[in-house]
C-alpha cells in the first residue's frame, strides 16, 4: 500500500505543479487545457506506476477532473479553494492506495528493477520520496506562502517592487537549503538563515513603509522556513524508511 501511495502522490505532485505551467493555470477554464491537464495526470501516473490499471485510472482522473472543474468554474479565486482541491486529491490517492495496494508489484518496474533484489525497488521508491519532498517544499511552498501572505501585501502602503519572481525564487532557495541541512544532519544551520535575513531587513527600517516591508519579509521568512522544515523532516523520515 505504501509503495502505491508514494507513486500516486509523486505523480500527482508532478502533474499539478512542475508540469502545470502558469499558462495552464491561467487558461484552465478552457475545456481543452483542463482535459490536457488530466491527460498529463494519467500519463505521469502510468509511467511512475509502471502499469495502466483501468479502474484505478478512471477513478483517479475522473475525481481529479471533477474537483478541478469545481475549483475553476465555481470556487474560482476563493482563498481556501487550493486547500480543498489538494485535500480531495490526497484523499482519493489514499483510498486508491488502500484498495489497490499491489499495482506497483504487478507493473513493469519490478521486473526491470529485479523484484528479487529488494534494493532496486527500494532505491526507486526512495527517489520518488525525494522528488515528492522537493516539490512539496519548493513548488507547493510557493503557492501556500503566496496565499497566506496576500492579506499582508494588501495592507502595504505601496506595491512591492522587485525582480520578477524574485521573492518566489528566494523562498525556494531558503527551503532548498533547509532541506539540505536537515538531510545532511545539520539542522542548526537553519538558525543562521533566519538570523541573517532578520538582521538584514530590520537594519533597513526608517519609516512606516520600510517597517511594513520588513515585517512582511520576516513573516514570509518564518512561513517559508517553517514549511521547509516540515517537508524536510517528513522527507527524511520517508527516505529513512526505504533507504535504511
Amino acid at each position: 500500500m505504501i509503495s502505491t501511495f508514494i507513486i500516486l502522490l509523486t505523480a500527482h505532485l508532478l502533474a499539478d505543479f512542475p508540469f502545470q505551467t502558469n499558462t495552464f493555470i491561467k487558461n484552465k477554464r478552457s475545456p481543452y487545457i483542463l482535459s490536457l491537464h488530466i491527460l498529463i495526470v494519467a500519463l505521469v501516473t502510468i509511467l511512475l506506476l509502471g502499469a495502466w490499471p483501468l479502474f484505478l485510472l478512471l477513478i483517479l482522473c475522473g475525481t481529479h477532473l471533477g474537483m478541478d472543474a469545481v475549483k475553476v468554474y465555481l470556487l474560482k479565486e476563493k482563498h481556501w479553494a487550493f486547500y480543498l482541491d489538494q485535500a480531495v486529491h490526497l484523499f482519493v490517492i489514499l483510498l486508491l492506495a488502500i484498495y489497490f495496494p499491489q499495482n506497483f508489484q504487478i507493473g513493469f518496474w519490478p521486473d526491470l528493477l529485479n523484484l528479487n533484489t529488494p534494493t532496486y525497488p527500494a532505491i526507486y521508491l526512495t527517489g520518488l520520496c525525494l522528488v515528492s519532498g522537493i516539490i512539496l517544499s519548493l513548488s507547493v511552498g510557493n503557492v501556500i506562502i503566496a496565499l497566506e501572505t496576500k492579506r499582508f501585501r494588501d495592507e502595504m502602503e505601496s506595491p512591492i517592487q522587485g525582480l520578477s519572481q524574485g521573492g518566489a525564487f528566494i523562498g525556494q532557495l531558503e527551503r532548498a537549503l533547509v532541506m539540505l541541512f536537515v538531510l545532511i544532519g545539520y539542522p542548526v544551520a537553519v538558525g543562521f538563515l533566519v538570523a541573517a535575513k532578520s538582521i538584514l531587513r530590520f537594519g533597513e527600517v526608517k519609516n512606516t513603509a520600510d517597517r511594513q516591508m520588513a515585517e512582511y519579509v520576516i513573516i514570509g521568512t518564518f512561513m517559508s522556513i517553517g514549511w521547509g522544515l516540515l517537508t524536510a523532516v517528513l522527507t527524511k523520515a520517508a527516505l529513512t524508511t526505504y533507504l535504511w
